[in-house]
């Protein structure tokens, strides 16, 4: 059997599993010595050397993918610590085992949780490759960053009106007991009571008043009798 030679993809890990999976059973369960110890390493293994796959060549799946079963197999034996005075048997891949890994290497890796994780990671490198460049006050626009703009847009938006509206809930701002039948400067005077400033008004009376008081008094014109010339006069 060839070694495999492609790069990592939705489409082909089918193939990949089947390729590999005769020869990586044993191999695991030497290590595991249980066979759910055993079935955890193994598709956690798949699902993280597809998880990496746009940093792995073709040419170099089959390394990484040792590498990582080892480390998983290590780490499950370390975790879940077996009896020291159990014995198991040699167990031969089963059909039903086959079957019932690939699937749940399948259901994780098209899992919204996974692809949300994928998805972040991208946008991680990308942002990370952008700061390598020369130009660095450029910015990678992502749509994890778009996303977080509008949840922070969002938060001050919400911040904002809580501020402003909570310390007013239970008081309103111009009283609604003022009627129409009241002169429109009666009106505004009413309202200065309710801004954040002293002002001093004078009543309409006694501004009537005082404008009277210092209204200047008309002067009389002097008036001149028209006399009329008559026959009688010389």
């Amino acid at each position: 059997m060839d070694m495999w030679n492609k790069r990592l993809e939705r489409d082909n890990i089918n193939d990949f599993y089947n390729e590999t999976i005769d020869m990586v059973y044993p191999s695991v369960y030497s290590i595991c010595k249980e066979t759910t110890r055993t079935e955890q390493a193994i598709v956690k293994s798949y699902v993280d050397v597809f998880q990496q796959r746009q940093n792995i060549s073709g040419d170099e799946v089959m390394f990484v993918f040792g590498d990582i079963l080892l480390k998983n197999a290590n780490d499950i034996v370390e975790k879940y610590e077996l009896p020291e005075n159990l014995t198991f048997g040699e167990r031969s891949l089963d059909e039903y085992t086959r079957n019932s890994m690939f699937e749940k290497i399948v259901s994780k890796i098209d899992s919204k949780g996974f692809k949300v994780a994928e998805f972040i990671s991208s946008d991680a490198k990308k942002i990370k490759n952008g700061k390598s460049k020369k130009d660095s006050f450029s910015i990678v626009v992502t749509p994890l960053l778009i996303f977080h703009m509008v949840v922070l847009a969002l938060l001050i938006w919400g911040i904002s009106y809580v501020a402003i509206t909570l310390p007013y809930r239970h008081n309103e701002l111009v009283s609604d007991k003022i009627s129409d039948s009241v002169p429109l400067q009666e009106k505004y005077v009413s309202v200065l009571d309710y801004l954040p400033m002293d002002v001093d008004y004078i009543e309409n009376s006694e501004a009537d008043s005082s404008a009277e008081e210092t209204q200047p008094s008309e002067e009389l014109e002097p008036s001149f009798a028209s006399t009329e010339p008559t026959a009688t006069k010389g």
